[in-house]
């Protein structure tokens, strides 16, 4: 049988579940083909349904390998991983109270640092905002597209004014320019980044998904610092080289600065 085939046997057996109220797929409509990357369903739940079912319910698609959670993990719920015609499934089960509270967790502000070093709070926004609709009985994926589709200004507001304070470590930067030491100054330059790019998103009232595709979201943001991109880039190639450190630092110095002055933009 083919991959979509046994995909589409695997959501609807899913959507027949108990407790099963609301399915959604990162990455939009399409599956992958040739294996080319993996595919993550959201399962959003009244109750995550026990392992068993679980296990029965994935099994009736004749998956090639299974592995069933038996406990759920701090970010991504109840995970379940199959692999279907070399095709490789996670499945991410959420009880929708916990889900619930998590997203207002994160739209009141009190969630501003990513977590565990590389969870953002806000991707999870992001992720519902982009995902794609398999079942949804109740409404639920739907409702949450349109609570989220209005970012709060306040959120704008709390996560810039907390962000922008720490682009800038004069003294770290300093220290690595001082000892031409690369390897350093890469490391006070990724912290300094994050904290640019969060502060820049929550500036363009867009939630930081993560740092993948970086570059094509800054080209659509209305609000940034002239030729922000390429500066940015100049920034990290100048900060490869010992003799070149302070010539990198000297313009993530003016990148600072603009986005610094952008508040009223917010």
């Amino acid at each position: 049988m083919a991959l979509l085939d046994k995909y589409n046997s695997l959501i609807k057996n899913l959507c027949e579940i108990d407790g099963v109220v609301s399915i959604g797929k990162s990455g939009g409509e399409n599956i992958p083909e040739h294996s080319e990357s993996d595919i993550d369903i959201f399962v959003f739940c009244s109750q995550v349904p026990d392992a068993q079912t679980r296990q029965t319910t994935i099994g009736k698609v004749d998956a090639s390998w299974l592995k069933i959670s038996e406990t759920a993990g701090r970010f991504w719920g109840v995970c379940d991983f199959a692999t279907i015609n070399d095709t490789d499934i996670c499945l991410m089960y959420f009880n929708i109270s916990d889900m619930n509270d998590e997203i207002e967790s994160v739209l009141n502000g009190s969630r501003l640092d990513r977590e565990s070093e590389y969870f953002y709070p806000t991707g999870r926004c992001d992720t519902f905002l982009l995902m794609y609709i398999l079942y949804d009985k109740t409404g639920y994926i739907t409702n949450m597209k349109e609570k989220l589709s209005v970012y709060p200004l306040s959120l704008a507001e709390k996560l810039y004014n907390h962000h922008i304070r720490k682009i800038n470590d004069g003294e770290d930067f300093g220290r690595a320019i001082a000892r031409n030491d690369v390897l350093f100054y890469h490391s006070v330059l990724e912290l300094a980044t994050d904290h640019f790019l969060q502060a820049l998103f929550a500036l363009n009232k867009y939630y930081f998904p993560g740092r993948k595709r970086t570059l094509q979201f800054i080209g659509s943001f209305r609000h940034k610092p002239s030729n922000c991109s390429e500066r940015l880039l100049e920034v990290i190639e100048l900060g490869a080289k010992p003799d070149t450190l302070a010539q990198s630092y000297d313009i993530w110095i003016g990148l600072c600065k603009e986005l610094s002055d952008m508040k009223n933009f917010i």
